[in-house]
């Protein structure tokens, strides 16, 4: 039986979740992109919804990071409008938000709250149409513009974008890149050795 032993543990750990953000948007447009090279469509539309939103999720974890590290009284409540005014001005950037790769921020972000805050829609069709056996089968309905950059194409444009945009505020900061990974330190202290006190 291994020795049991008391003592005090130190640490400080800094945590930088936008790691594991960009990550898992990294992980999933790799799914699409190999789905689409093995022209395979199963559950793609799902794949694009979770990228999306982990791209999403991604660009405001990196202002909550440059915000923390820049802005003085940072606020991660703020809405991400003024997150990105704050963070920006910190920066001394000023991003084209009509054009790539700030516009697929916008994209992403504006998918993001129509996944957020979907809406109940009733659809109706009464049409003639000349397909293919089987190609109407489980037709889904265009649910509206909102959706439209739910596809490959904008997704991963979007998570080439994502890559632009960290290394455009990245250069801009002065930060290390030590700083915006995880790490800490600390240490353990040897108080004393613990006799086992548990019976059969």
């Amino acid at each position: 039986m291994a020795k049991r032993i008391r003592a005090r543990v130190q640490e400080t750990r800094h945590v930088r979740p936008h790691n594991d953000l960009d990550g898992a948007a990294f992980y999933l447009q790799k799914i699409i992109r190999d789905k689409l090279a093995a022209k395979n469509q199963d559950a793609l539309f799902y794949d694009c919804m979770a990228c999306s939103t982990m791209i999403a999720f991604a660009f405001e974890a990196y202002l909550n990071f440059f915000g923390a590290e820049l802005v003085e009284s940072w606020d991660d409540w703020w809405s991400i409008d003024k997150k990105e005014k704050k963070v920006l001005k910190a920066l001394k950037l000023k991003p084209k938000w009509k054009v790539r790769p700030f516009s697929s921020m916008k994209a992403m972000k504006e998918l993001r709250n129509t996944f957020a805050h979907a809406k109940p829609q009733t659809f109706e069709m009464d049409e003639e149409v000349i397909a293919e056996v089987g190609e109407l089968d489980g037709k889904r309905y265009d649910i509206g513009p909102k959706w439209e950059n739910c596809m490959p194409e904008p997704v991963l444009a979007a998570y080439d974008d994502l890559k632009e945009v960290w290394k455009a505020m990245f250069e801009a900061s002065g930060l290390t890149m030590f700083a915006a990974m995880d790490h800490g330190d600390g240490g353990i202290t040897f108080i004393e050795n613990v006799e086992d006190k548990t019976t059969a």
